[in-house]
């Protein structure tokens, strides 16, 4: 169909030596609108209109803009979480607008601080972590949460998983180069400073700061019990699985005020008059 006299599409320029009607939009040299017969107002007279903004258009030709293969989004994903430096480069030269530009820088180089300079695993571990034993309380509060128990017993029930347990131990051997799940971690294992039938792990998990124990010391330990914990030494990933209690808090003898063989009334003499670690 054809269009009316006078009309011009709202894409076309504006007639400005021609009146224009405000209700049909057509353009005309007469008082009157040819179309509607009403007299065309001051304000849409020639010369009195405003000018009209010209529109940008888009290029309707049907030509498909071809781009380079390595400016292909998929290309520049696949970089990004490969070699993130080049994927932000890619992103940044590509011929794609400004806004996307902006989008794609940032977002290659948080993936490559948080991925690749590790810095989203450690937050992952700080948040998602749980305290090896509860340091939100004070010590008096702890010690009185502990239940007695020894290490004969502790070791037939796994390690009480969980439990505040009070023992007295005594170090056999300190490993030192030792690591589980966590990371690289202290061990001592122990047993009863009476019966050396069986030995647990005691992890050296201290609320409040304070030396290493060595072979031989007599300890009045407080902790959580933590089941069976499996741990690997030196190099070789050699592994030892014990029941285990997380240290919190201990009083200690050191060794050379005890004797190769001690039994518990002298043990707990001797713990009675050592100040608290």
């Amino acid at each position: 169909m054809g269009r009316s006299l006078g009309y011009f599409d709202s894409e076309e320029l504006d007639r400005p030596e021609l009146n224009k009607c405000p209700e049909c939009e057509c353009y005309f040299a007469s008082e009157e609108c040819p179309l509607c017969g009403k007299v065309c107002p001051e304000a849409f007279r020639a010369g009195n209109r405003a000018p009209v903004k010209k529109k940008k258009h888009k290029n309707s030709s049907g030509r498909v803009q071809f781009i380079p293969w390595y400016y292909s989004w998929w290309f520049i994903l696949v970089m990004m979480f490969v070699m993130p430096v080049v994927g932000v480069i890619l992103f940044f030269t590509s011929p794609y607008s400004k806004g996307w530009k902006i989008a794609g820088v940032i977002g290659g180089l948080v993936y490559f601080v948080f991925v690749y300079l590790g810095v989203g695993w450690m937050l992952l571990d700080m948040i998602f972590s749980e305290d090896l034993v509860n340091a939100d309380i004070s010590r008096e509060a702890y010690v009185e949460k502990c239940e007695p128990s020894d290490v004969k017993s502790f070791y037939y029930q796994s390690g009480r998983e969980d439990d505040y347990v009070e023992m007295t131990v005594l170090v056999k051997s300190v490993l030192l180069d030792s690591w589980d799940e966590d990371g690289a971690a202290v061990y001592y294992v122990c047993v009863d400073p009476a019966n050396e039938e069986v030995s647990i792990f005691v992890r050296h998990c201290l609320v409040e700061e304070g030396d290493l124990f060595w072979e031989g010391d007599l300890l009045r330990v407080y902790g959580e019990g933590a089941g069976m914990a499996t741990i690997f030494l030196g190099e070789h990933d050699e592994s030892m699985t014990k029941p285990c209690l997380h240290m919190a808090y201990a009083e200690a003898a050191h060794a050379t005020e005890t004797t190769e063989t001690i039994q518990t009334e002298e043990a707990s003499k001797i713990l009675e008059a050592v100040p608290a670690a």
